[in-house]
This record gives C-alpha cells, sequence and structure tokens, in this order.
C-alpha cells in the first residue's frame, strides 16, 4: 500500500517538473501546411493568429449587423431581407429608376431572389412597380406612400442605435472602411467562386456504348 502512494506521488512530481511549451516553442511547431492564409501581407511574423482574429471579429460583427437590420425589419412588419430591399430602392431612386436588376447588383444578390422579395412587398402595399415610358418592357419600382410612412415611423429609432452601432468610428475610419468593405466584397465573390471551383465534383466518364 505504501509503495503504491510512493509510486502515485513520483508520478505526480515528473509531470510537475514537466514544463508546458512555451509560445515560442508551439508557434515553431506551427508549419506552413497549418496556415490559413499564406500572403505575407496577412501575416505577422509568419503566423496567422491576427489574421484569425480578424475573421473572427468580422463574423462577430456581421452577426450583430444582421440582427440589428432584422430589428429593423421587425418594427416596420417585415423580415430582414425585405427591409434591406426596401431601404435600398428608396435611396437608388435618389439618383435614378430602379429596376429589379439594379437592386439586385447593389446588393449583390440573385435577381431571382429580389423579384420574390418584391412581390412580398407589393403585396404588403410597400413598393409600386411603374411601367417605364421608355422601354415598356421594363419595370421600375418606387416606395409607396405606406412605406415611407413605415421608414419614418422608424427613423428616431433607427438613427439612435446606427450612431451607437458605428460610434467608434471618425471620419478617416469611415471613408476607410467604406473603400474597404466595397473592396472585401468583390474579393469575396472572387474567394467563393474559387471555393465552388476547387469542391466541385468532376464530371463522371461517360459509359462506354
Amino acid at each position: 500500500m505504501a509503495s503504491a502512494k510512493t509510486s502515485v506521488k513520483n508520478r505526480a512530481k515528473t509531470r510537475s517538473n514537466v514544463a508546458p511549451p512555451s509560445d515560442k516553442k508551439r508557434r515553431k511547431g506551427k508549419s506552413a501546411a497549418h496556415l490559413t492564409v499564406t500572403r505575407p501581407e496577412l501575416l505577422t511574423q509568419g503566423d496567422d493568429n491576427e489574421f484569425r482574429k480578424l475573421v473572427h471579429d468580422s463574423l462577430a460583427f456581421a452577426a450583430r449587423l444582421v440582427a440589428i437590420r432584422d430589428g429593423y425589419g421587425s418594427i416596420m412588419g417585415i423580415t430582414g431581407p425585405q427591409y434591406t430591399i426596401l431601404i435600398s430602392i428608396a435611396h437608388l431612386n435618389q439618383s435614378g429608376d430602379v429596376s429589379v436588376s439594379s437592386v439586385a447588383e447593389h446588393l449583390h444578390l440573385s435577381g431571382s431572389f429580389v423579384t420574390n422579395e418584391v412581390g412580398k412587398l407589393i403585396q404588403l402595399g410597400l413598393v409600386e412597380k411603374v411601367q417605364d415610358t421608355a422601354d415598356r418592357r421594363r419595370v421600375l419600382l418606387t416606395v409607396s406612400d405606406a412605406g415611407w410612412e413605415k421608414f419614418k415611423e422608424l427613423a428616431a429609432i433607427q438613427s439612435r442605435v446606427n450612431d451607437v452601432h458605428f460610434g467608434c468610428l471618425s471620419r478617416e475610419d469611415f471613408v476607410t472602411l467604406r473603400r474597404i468593405m466595397s473592396e472585401l466584397v468583390d474579393c469575396t465573390d472572387q474567394a467563393l467562386m474559387l471555393l465552388r471551383y476547387l469542391t466541385a465534383e468532376p464530371p463522371q466518364p461517360k459509359a462506354g456504348r
């Protein structure tokens, strides 16, 4: 019994004398094969930890942004995506005619999705369709009076929430972030296409006749 206790104590003592690997050793053990990115501009001393932090912060920000967007939609009695489409029609109308294709391009969404959601907004009386006088085959979109009333009801809450949401940004930060976000959307589109290409199943050879 005494020898068993001594053996346990010795093992515990041995474990306590083994020092945990240092941060330097852990970093050294991370080979290039384990990096989630390889561009030098995105690495810090050969490590991708800062890049991972950027990605994870971006995911956290995106989740909260969607939650706030959905909250605005809920106040107006519509879904989050419907709110985004409705406010996009309102803003695009300030600089010209608005069609389903222009909304889809502006929001980087498919035309079929926008068409479907616009149809629901029309049924709710928040969007109106107008025939283009220059091209009668083309249908233009406008926010209805009822839609503008919904925006007025939302405005007081929305401006306060947005001011807090982006309250950490200076004017210079805002201008820089605005430019970077547009560029990141384009880069992300390219990355998605590459992912789909790399993960697509190769075509199966046709069976011989």
